[in-house]
């Protein structure tokens, strides 16, 4: 990870953000009480270490509930008396708290992990970080890494003013308000040409190819200008000129004649410690010089006023800039051993030039390279900085990652592209996890806008009291803690682009009126603010709901659902799809395989027609997080049917279906009158069930337990609390 953000987790301490206070849970700890350790305490995991205090993973509630739930279409499971140790599922990612903090934190940024455990190096349990407090120190950090690239450019005396792609101004810094003398928000935000009909920038911009030492004059005075493109990736985005105010270079050589005046006025500006000046008249005699070159030529003023320029320093240049008329910046200039960059420039009087000036543009050499590589880190900081918030507003899935050849599918995708191509308002209707978002997305990347920003929002997930600053945006002083100058809203956010609405259903209705207004007007209003604000804007929306039966009801507008539908498209839930469900495994599997850096060849036969068996409420969603359950477990090439836990289902062995097995096993426990008790019963149900799966696997505990469902280690120790011997 390159630019701002490495730049910060690199600095970030992040061993500060580690909580302590973290209960964990013994391995040797009993299936039921964990059951009611998380009920108890409303956590949705928590960590199992061994008797010494050694990590060995996690325990979720998710994962309880699938072992209670397989016990309660299976009687004859119980783990109440099976220890946690037997349930311990690997976390997405351990941290090391000895670790550099680049490292450990890229992992939860990249991998956007909400939740870590943190170990050391002898593998205790050290704490948890959590990704959210994480982000919002590095958020500050990065706000004072922004402030220090802006601090440093706007501390140069140079005027600089920069332009977009497309000839805009977007940077002027204070040097270029106080030499031009135009505010700096009448300048920002409008075309370069309209304030500087002379500045060659757009040229630069256009021709990718830089312009140096450029003389203009603005007004009553007189600059040397640099135009140079901004080039990222091969790509020119943008230009800047850097230019200097020469008006008082030009002020000397018309007052040069008057040597003694001259020399007292600018005495208290030349002669200080951080840059050198000399100056030589038309007989490359010197005239003036500071302190500065004194120290380094290691001479006193009396014996370098008047005398040669080549007296004093054999290799100066100031003759070439007499007899050229050229300004130089930049050149290197070696004495004693030590380098300086130098600018040279011609004293011209009437148009004549009758002396020259040379000066130091950095005290020393390391100076000058320390100052160019932190301009050139933070300027690719910030270029990354900037293209990594680009990416975050636009659309990350297109037309070919909507995968499905069902005629349902075809139908909806066709209807996709036709709507793409216009500016229609677009509702998405479906199921949750049949892909609305997807399909979001992918309109975005086929319409005319796609260039334009791509802003989502979740109506469901920002609180009721919140939304309407999240959608509109708040001015200045609306509220106690309000940002100072407000904040754009998502509309404002979204202008040019798509904005994507989603779960529109469960919008309140105070909120659906101000949205049906902002649709009519094609304009937003601040909170707080008084002024509107034109956007431009698509909208998609996207529900799970029945929107038609919420009118009725009185729970969504009628007038705001004739605005939505314009143009519906309903997505087909999984259930309905059946002969995409191959497609979608195969390419949820390479996914999933990239993700993880697995790498699983595909499903089996028998395990497409176990997964074509299922219902699939969630959808997609579902499908997807079963295929990466089934991965993680999975030790071979291809996916079999007792690699998937597909909900609600037992488990099928291969050799009877589940009342059959239930009944022999039932007349086996008993003793041809009476049952035994309960505990005995399944004690016994468990003895019968491991020695019949040692018979059909003959002997091989791997294929046992698969058989059996568990784990390899769980069946070792049952097979030895029940004496069975294979």
């Amino acid at each position: 990870m390159d630019g701002f953000i490495s730049l910060g987790l690199s600095l970030l301490e992040w061993q500060k953000y580690v909580s302590t206070n973290v209960q964990s849970l013994s391995g040797k700890m009993p299936f039921s009480s964990a059951v009611n350790f998380f009920l108890t305490n409303h956590v949705t995991q928590a960590p199992v270490v061994d008797e010494d205090g050694l990590f060995l993973g996690i325990i979720n509630s998710l994962s309880l509930m699938e072992q209670l739930n397989s016990q309660v279409q299976n009687p004859l499971k119980n783990y109440s008396g099976s220890l946690l140790e037997n349930f311990v599922e690997k976390p997405e990612i351990i941290l090391n708290i000895e670790d550099g903090s680049k490292q450990n934190l890229q992992q939860l940024i990249e991998q956007k992990i909400p939740l870590a455990f943190v170990i050391n190096r002898e593998g205790r349990l050290v704490g948890e970080i959590q990704l959210c407090f994480v982000a919002k120190a590095l958020d500050q950090l990065l706000e004072d890494l922004e402030y220090f690239v802006t601090s440093v450019i706007e501390s140069d005396h140079n005027g600089i003013v920069a332009i977009n792609a497309q000839g805009t101004v977007i940077f002027y810094n204070n040097s270029a308000e106080q030499i031009l003398g135009i505010p700096a928000d009448k300048v920002i935000g409008n075309p370069v040409q309209q304030f500087f009909p002379d500045s060659l920038a757009y040229q630069t911009l256009v021709t990718a190819q830089p312009q140096r030492d450029v003389h203009q004059i603005y007004g009553d005075k007189s600059f040397k200008t640099d135009f140079l493109p901004i080039v990222t990736q091969d790509k020119v985005i943008g230009a800047v000129a850097i230019f200097k105010d020469i008006t008082e270079l030009k002020a000397v050589s018309d007052r040069l004649s008057h040597s003694e005046r001259l020399t007292a006025t600018l005495e208290a500006i030349v002669d200080n410690s951080y840059e050198g000046i000399i100056v030589i008249d038309e007989q490359e005699r010197v005239q003036i010089i500071n302190q500065f070159f004194l120290d380094i030529l290691e001479l006193k003023e009396e014996d370098v006023i008047g005398k040669s320029v080549l007296e004093v320093s054999p290799d100066s240049k100031l003759p070439e800039t007499l007899k050229s008329g050229e300004t130089k910046f930049g050149d290197t200039w070696q004495y004693n051993g030590k380098d300086y960059l130098i600018m040279r420039a011609p004293v011209e009087k009437n148009g004549k030039i009758i002396g020259a000036l040379g000066r130091t543009l950095f005290k020393n050499m390391e100076v000058a390279k320390m100052f160019a590589k932190k301009v050139m880190r933070l300027e690719d900081d910030l270029a990354y900085y900037k293209k990594e918030l680009h990416r975050f507003n636009t659309s990350q899935y297109c037309c070919k990652d909507i995968i499905g050849n069902s005629p349902r599918m075809q139908s909806a995708k066709t209807l996709l592209k036709r709507a793409a191509l216009t500016n229609s308002t677009i509702l998405l209707l479906g199921e949750s996890g049949t892909g609305k978002e997807v399909f979001a997305h992918s309109i975005h990347e086929a319409s005319l806008r796609q260039e334009g920003p791509f802003i989502k929002i979740n109506c469901a997930a920002v609180p009721e009291n919140l939304l309407e600053s999240e959608l509109f945006g708040y001015a200045e002083g609306a509220f106690t803690g309000a940002r100072k100058g407000g904040k754009p809203g998502k509309f404002e956010l979204a202008d040019k682009g798509t904005i994507f609405l989603d779960e529109i259903g469960d919008m309140p209705l105070s909120m659906q009126a101000k949205l049906l207004r902002t649709i009519q007007e094609r304009e937003v209003e601040r909170l707080g603010g008084t002024q509107p604000i034109k956007i431009d804007v698509r909208i998609i929306a996207a529900t799970n709901r029945d929107l038609h039966q919420m009118v009725i009801e009185h729970k969504f507008r009628l007038d705001l659902y004739y605005r939505l539908n314009v143009v519906s498209i309903e997505l087909p839930p999984l259930r309905e799809r059946g002969e995409d469900l191959e497609l979608l495994t195969d390419a949820l599997i390479e996914r999933i395989n990239h993700r993880l850096g697995t790498l699983i060849e595909g499903v089996s036969e028998d395990s497409f027609t176990y997964l074509h068996s299922y219902n699939w409420p969630g959808n997609i969603r579902e499908l997807e997080n079963i295929l990466e359950r089934a991965i993680i477990i999975c030790d071979e090439p291809w996916i079999q049917p007792w690699h998937l836990s597909l909900p609600l289902r037992a488990d099928n062995t291969g050799t009877q279906n589940m009342e059959e097995s239930g009944r022999q096993l039932l007349d086996s426990l008993t003793n041809g009158e009476t049952l035994k008790t309960l505990e005995e019963g399944l004690e016994e149900a468990e003895r019968i069930m491991i020695h019949s799966a040692l018979q059909k696997t003959q002997g091989n505990k791997m294929q046992a337990a698969r058989l059996l469902g568990i784990h390899r280690s769980a069946l070792y120790k049952k097979i030895a609390k029940h004496r069975l011997i294979h």
